[in-house]
């Protein structure tokens, strides 16, 4: 049993990893724009499949982590700048933005659907066999994936620390009219959030399907529910708070999975959720308040 338990913690490490690069993607974007972009997972779609075809082209498969990650940026800030900018000035209020990302979202997923013609490819990389540490079983893929969403943290964390854009950053998210006012140019801001949320999106594909060996048109929005969830469970704008409901997500599922039933464990991580809900409702409905404006 005690075997079964640190197992299921190292593998919920893992996915917690995974969560964590696109859930702190997800809370950067949410909390300086405010848009509940639920197009997420299909831009997350498209850059594991611009990985994959970087594959198929003879490109390494850990090269593929840049080019998933600059495709997600171009096309987040196409969407962004783009087709949500032109809603936004059109009056569309929190929950119109809301339902355009998720119409989108369905555009693009269908897209892929109809050009991968509704197939799943294989997408195997870095084949070797695999670590024992005690009672803990685990593949240099996935230690891979683990340092590499550590190091991500520390330099998001850094960058909006230390950094002037940084800093514009999280001053924007604060007060949207006062940064303005202040000198800060709000419209590059918003694009280097756009690009940023975006390469964290398009990354997160790559390595989430490094980590499961395939990929399909329904890979990212699959994923996206735990993603959301763990933006929100750590508070919106806070990638700190993200990378730790994401731990917290990751661990909780697949202790569930080992010693209950993998259909089961998707649900524990949403009963966490739920439960913060019912406590601190203030994090979320906030949000929706009739003061909080798109920032896009």
């Amino acid at each position: 049993m005690w075997a079964t338990l640190v197992s299921a913690i190292a593998f919920g490490v893992v996915l917690a990893s995974i969560i964590a690069i696109a859930a702190m993607g997800f809370t950067i974007q949410f909390g300086l724009t405010n848009v509940l972009n639920l197009s997420f997972g299909s831009i997350m779609t498209v850059g594991a499949f611009a990985a994959y075809l970087g594959l198929e082209q003879g490109i390494n498969a850990w090269y593929g982590l840049v080019v998933g990650g600059l495709t997600g940026a171009v096309v987040t800030l196409v969407l962004g700048r783009g087709v949500f900018r032109l809603y936004a000035r059109r009056g569309a209020k929190l929950f119109e933005m809301m339902m355009v990302t998720l119409g989108l979202g369905l555009v693009i997923d269908y897209t892929v659907q109809a050009i991968s013609r509704n197939n799943v490819y294989q997408f195997t990389v870095l084949q070797a066999a695999p670590l024992r540490f005690g009672p803990i079983i685990v593949t240099p893929t996935q230690l891979i994936v683990i340092a590499l969403g550590a190091a991500i943290f520390l330099a998001l964390e850094g960058l909006l620390r230390f950094s002037r854009i940084g800093k514009a950053l999280r001053a924007m998210a604060a007060e949207p009219s006062l940064a303005r006012s202040c000198g800060i140019r709000t419209g590059q801001v918003v694009i280097v959030t756009w690009l940023l949320s975006g390469f964290l999106c398009g990354l997160a594909g790559v390595v989430y399907i490094i980590n499961s060996q395939s990929v399909g048109y329904t890979t990212g929005q699959d994923f996206l529910p735990l993603v959301v969830a763990a933006a929100i469970l750590g508070g919106v704008g806070s990638p700190g708070g993200a990378a730790a409901a994401a731990l917290l997500m990751g661990v909780v599922t697949q202790v569930v999975a080992a010693f209950g039933s993998a259909e089961y464990s998707t649900v524990a991580g949403f009963g966490i959720l739920v439960v913060v809900l019912l406590t601190r409702p203030s994090s979320v409905l906030s949000r929706g308040s009739a003061e909080t404006r798109l920032t896009i």
